[in-house]
């Protein structure tokens, strides 16, 4: 009887649990052992399943027979930056493409100084062009409105919306004068504070605000996203979740006429899980069960399918920022906007996504996703060459929700 061993090592606690119970249904073949426990004999080693820092890239990279849950080069992906600029490069290429109108527009955007302001403001004119067209429109629905985030960071941190010339010089100030107080703090400590190193926070992308979000009366008219989480395995397929979650800000997006009031323009739950007044089924829902026609729903999704299909087409087409390996795989959670016309916009995508923020009520997306990845991970490369029929019919079963959008092979797409 064939026996591999796969370790486990990830920092959250709900995600070691939910994999531990999925790669247990796999037991005795498939072996499981935590990354703190003490390692003997790991002769039959097959995977690492850890944070990407804790996994030995040497064995992946020169064994075949090593298997790891992430890829070691994919910033074409995940720094913001470097995505929106594979895009660029990418719909040049392909003027039909869906990422041409489902993108919203994005200037990355760099600057070493407040001071040189004017001169980092040349290289995206059209900001400018946009925040001097605002002078006289009162109406917050026609001015042009842009979202300031930074490239690297994640959860919210460090994004603010903005619309006139006067606010992006205060906001970029503040940002300046707090990475001088973490240079200070990681002087004292000997290290970087934690996700903010200076050289991250420095560069930014500019996107035009989507101020016209689709809003459900049935959640009190208050702006979401779309969580999509996506396996992407071997080189390369990709697959959809189809169990995508709705995640709401926490008062009504009418009410945002101060575009300082995060709780009404950003709807990352991460921001609202410390408030007092939080009610984690009030800011998750399930996409399928959202108040709006199956058709639309049908829609959103159709399009979501084809927006990822070609944002890996565009990034994996650039081998020196996104690199796959026929031994790896890895999940991300991908965002989106949806406009009140019902147009998908994709705004980021996240590696080692926040599965925490599901929360517990709705914790079965999460480890179906999971059970969903260990056994697409056990039927092709784990248990690859002992897998049984009812292995086969098992694992099957658990990726019957994934949905394949983009394969490398033939470039197939949704």
């Amino acid at each position: 009887m064939c026996s591999r061993t796969v370790i486990i090592g990830m920092d959250e606690p709900y995600v070691q649990g939910i994999l531990q119970r999925a790669f247990g249904k796999y037991s005795p073949l498939i072996k499981v052992q935590s990354a703190d426990d003490n390692a003997n004999d790991l002769s039959d080693l097959l995977m690492h399943w850890r944070e990407y820092e804790t996994i030995d890239w040497t064995s992946v990279h020169r064994s075949s027979t090593i298997f790891s849950n992430a890829y070691c080069f994919r910033k074409g992906l995940i720094r913001k930056a470097q995505m929106a600029f594979n895009i660029k490069m990418y719909t040049a290429k392909h003027p039909t493409s869906i990422l041409c109108t489902h993108v919203p527009e994005t200037w990355i955007f760099e600057l070493d100084d407040v001071e040189y302001l004017d001169e980092a403001l040349m290289e995206c004119f059209e900001v400018e062009q946009g925040m001097q067209a605002n002078t006289g429109v009162s109406d917050s629905r026609l001015r042009q409105q842009f979202i300031l985030k930074p490239s690297l960071t994640a959860r919210g941190a460090g994004i603010y919306v903005f619309d006139t010339r006067e606010r992006l010089q205060e906001l970029l100030e503040n940002e300046f004068a707090s990475d001088d107080e973490d240079d200070e703090d990681d002087e004292d400590s000997g290290g970087l504070a934690q996700g903010q190193a200076v050289s991250q926070i420095r560069e930014w992308v500019i996107q035009r605000y989507i101020n016209r979000p689709l809003l459900l009366p049935a959640h009190q008219n208050r702006k979401f996203h779309i969580r999509v989480y996506v396996l992407a395995f071997g080189d390369l397929s990709i697959y959809v979740y189809r169990h995508m979650l709705a995640l709401f800000a926490p008062r009504p997006y009418a009410e945002a006429t101060n575009l300082d009031d995060q709780t009404a323009h950003l709807t990352n739950t991460c921001l609202q899980t410390h408030s007092s007044t939080f009610v984690e089924s009030s800011a998750v829902s399930l996409f399928w069960s959202l108040d709006l026609p199956k058709p639309k729903l049908d829609h959103i999704f159709d399009q979501i399918c084809q927006i990822l299909g070609e944002t890996f087409a565009a990034v994996s087409s650039e081998s020196t920022s996104f690199q796959t390996w026929a031994n790896c795989m890895e999940q991300f959670g991908f965002d989106f906007l949806v406009d009140e016309e019902c147009n998908a916009m994709l705004l980021e995508a996240n590696a080692y996504p926040d599965f925490k923020q599901t929360g517990e009520e709705l914790k079965f997306v999460v480890e179906g996703f999971m059970e969903a990845s260990v056994a697409m991970a056990a039927k092709e490369f784990l248990l690859k060459d002992c897998v049984t029929e009812d292995i086969e019919k098992s694992a099957d079963n658990a990726c019957r929700d994934l949905v394949e959008v983009f394969t490398h092979k033939n470039k197939r797409q949704w």
